[in-house]
């Protein structure tokens, strides 16, 4: 089981931008390790993972960002009904998506883009 709070204090240290490109990171692992059938046990814990970085970033955030609430929601059903119902497939599918969506909302692509 992962030190959740050594992965806590390491995330927090980090500027905003770089929070959510580690959280974009997440879940780009989710997305391809849910794909990989003999690992799909790490799915829970990249769900859980993915859900303390949205989480820390939240509380350390002035702004109520409405994209991130609803990945927040979104990541929290996942843990809640991965058990039972959610297809892997679809996991991976809205993972993949919100990666993208995290890595332009950080700014990082830019600041890329601008050194090259």
């Amino acid at each position: 089981m992962p030190n959740w709070s050594a992965i806590e204090a390491s995330f927090l240290r980090q500027p905003h931008a770089q929070q959510l490109g580690e959280l974009a990171a997440s879940l780009a692992r989710l997305n391809s390790w849910s794909q990989k059938s003999a690992i799909r046990e790490l799915v829970p814990i990249l769900l859980s993972e993915s859900l303390l970085y949205v989480s820390l970033i939240q509380q350390k955030s002035e702004i109520n960002n409405v994209e991130l609430n609803q990945l927040q929601d979104l990541l929290q059903n996942s843990i809640n009904v991965w058990d039972k119902s959610m297809e892997i497939t679809d996991i991976a599918s809205v993972a993949s998506t919100w990666s993208q969506r995290v890595l332009e909302m950080s700014g990082l692509l830019a600041s890329e883009s601008m050194s090259a």
